[in-house]
C-alpha cells in the first residue's frame, strides 16, 4: 500500500472513531485497531491526533472548494449552482453519516492553534461561496448584497440542517434532507435574486 493509500486508511479509521468516542476521548490505539496498522505505522504519517483531525478537514475542506471552482465554470445559473452546492452538502449528511457528525462537532472544539487552522479552511470555502454571490451580482441576476456578510449567513443555514442530523429521529432525518436542497434553494434564491419577485 502506497503512502497516500495508507493516509487514507488512517484517516477513514480516524472518522469512524472520532465519531463514535469523540476526538478527546478517541485514542490513537483505538484509531491503529480500527485501521488494521500498528500505532507508530500512525506516527509515521502523522504526528498527533491533532494532525489526524486536522487532515480530515483539510481534505474535505479541499474537495469543496475544488467544487465550487468547478461549478463557478459550469456556466450553470446561479440558482442552479446554489443548488447543486447544498444537494453536494446534504448527500454528504446521507452518504458519509460519520464524517459530516464529526466536522460539525468537532469544527470549533479544539486548542486554539487547531482552531485558527480550521478556521483558515472555513475562510478559504467562504471565499469561493462569496466569488458565486458577487458574480451573480455583476451579471444583474443577484441584487446588490455584501457578500462578505451572505456567505457566512447561507453556511450558517445549511450547517442548521445538519445539526437536525443529532437533534431528531433517524426516520426523520432522511425525509429532511431529501427535501433540503430544493427548500433551501428557493428560500435563499427568493432572498437574493434582483427584481421585485418579493
Amino acid at each position: 500500500m502506497n503512502r497516500n493509500n495508507k493516509d487514507e486508511l488512517i484517516r477513514q479509521a480516524a472518522i469512524r472513531v472520532f465519531a463514535r468516542e469523540g476526538f478527546h476521548q478517541a485514542r490513537m490505539e483505538t484509531i491503529a485497531h480500527e485501521a488494521g496498522v500498528a500505532v507508530g505505522t500512525i506516527y509515521n504519517y502523522f504526528e498527533s491526533k491533532e494532525e489526524v483531525l486536522l487532515s480530515i478537514f483539510k481534505a474535505e475542506f479541499e474537495e469543496r472548494v475544488h467544487f465550487y471552482k468547478e461549478l463557478r465554470e459550469s456556466g450553470l445559473s446561479i440558482p442552479e449552482q446554489i443548488q447543486r452546492i447544498l444537494q453536494a452538502h446534504f448527500s454528504l449528511l446521507s452518504e458519509r453519516k460519520e464524517l459530516a457528525q464529526l466536522l460539525l462537532r468537532e469544527r470549533f472544539n479544539l486548542s486554539k492553534g487547531f482552531k485558527s487552522k480550521v478556521l483558515d479552511l472555513y475562510r478559504e470555502m467562504l471565499q469561493q461561496i462569496e466569488v458565486v454571490i458577487r458574480e451573480g451580482v455583476e451579471q444583474g441576476r443577484v441584487r446588490s448584497c455584501n457578500p462578505r456578510i451572505i456567505a457566512p449567513a447561507l453556511l450558517g443555514v445549511v450547517q442548521s440542517i445538519s445539526a437536525c442530523g443529532m437533534l431528531y429521529p433517524e426516520e426523520e432525518i432522511q425525509g429532511i434532507l431529501q427535501n433540503a436542497s430544493a427548500e433551501l434553494t428557493e428560500l435563499i434564491w427568493n432572498g437574493l435574486k434582483k427584481g421585485d419577485g418579493r
